[in-house]
């Protein structure tokens, strides 16, 4: 199973309208995967390996969102990890309650929502999402204003669901690496994708919605990419995903 996770990837170009970036959902759900990682802990790094590798599996093969969300409960093995946040820590309790887990633990990967464990299993839960019919549909216009990323997501009312709904921006970094110092992977030069570097609190989902983020300086802007989660309240369903690559708009 892994060797099929060595495919060399097939970029698909997002639109570009004047000097937006423009994607579109499919009828079909993107799956998420969401890795609870740090760089404190020595079973980590062959997780952030694996979830390298699932990016470039084509999308043809495999429709994923990845997410390396970085956890802090760690920091005090003697590393602190520069992309650990405790809102990413709150996160996978709440995940972790929802699956009825007694603990959490790292590296966790959930697929939708749910714990998967095991290469396998992930790859098997990626493909049944992706076999399920999207409830909604969802279009992200990427723009730039000076110092800001400005995104416009439309999700036309006519959709197969009732009651509120929650969406979430996200931020992610690739081709980050750390020479870690101390603590359990002292001496390693660890490398990661994905990398969650912004989380916006949970909003309800609109017809129309426009959100700001605005550009940290330590962000690699040719490796900066953004996505848009719809969940139900507390992120027991998730409905549908997008994302997009960001470079074009950070070098402007």
């Amino acid at each position: 199973m892994l060797r099929a996770l060595l495919i060399a990837s097939l970029l698909i170009s997002p639109a570009l309208a004047g000097n937006s970036i423009v994607v579109s959902s499919g009828d079909r759900q993107t799956a998420v995967v969401e890795l609870y990682t740090s760089e404190g802990c020595s079973s980590c790094p062959p997780a952030d390996r694996w979830l390298s590798r699932l990016v470039e599996i084509p999308q043809d093969d495999v429709d994923v969102l990845a997410l390396a969300f970085h956890v802090d409960y760690w920091d005090y093995l003697g590393w602190k990890d520069r992309f650990a946040s405790a809102d990413y820590t709150s996160r996978q309790r709440k995940l972790g309650a929802n699956n009825q887990q007694r603990t959490i633990y790292t590296p966790e990967f959930f697929v939708n929502g749910m714990e998967a464990r095991g290469s396998k299993n992930i790859l098997d839960k990626i493909r049944q999402a992706n076999a399920q019919r999207s409830p909604l549909a969802l279009e992200l216009s990427v723009s730039r204003d000076q110092g800001s990323l400005v995104l416009d997501l439309h999700s036309p009312a006519e959709r197969e669901t009732i009651g509120q709904l929650h969406l979430r921006y996200l931020v992610y970094e690739n081709n980050l690496s750390t020479e870690v110092k101390r603590g359990e992977n002292s001496g390693e030069t660890l490398k990661h994708q994905q990398v969650v570097r912004y989380m916006s609190p949970a909003t309800s989902l609109q017809i129309d919605n426009r959100y700001q983020i605005a550009i940290d300086p330590a962000w690699d802007p040719q490796q900066v990419g953004v996505a848009v989660l719809v969940t139900s309240p507390g992120s027991r369903h998730y409905l549908q995903a997008l994302h997009t690559p960001v470079a074009r708009l950070m070098a402007q």
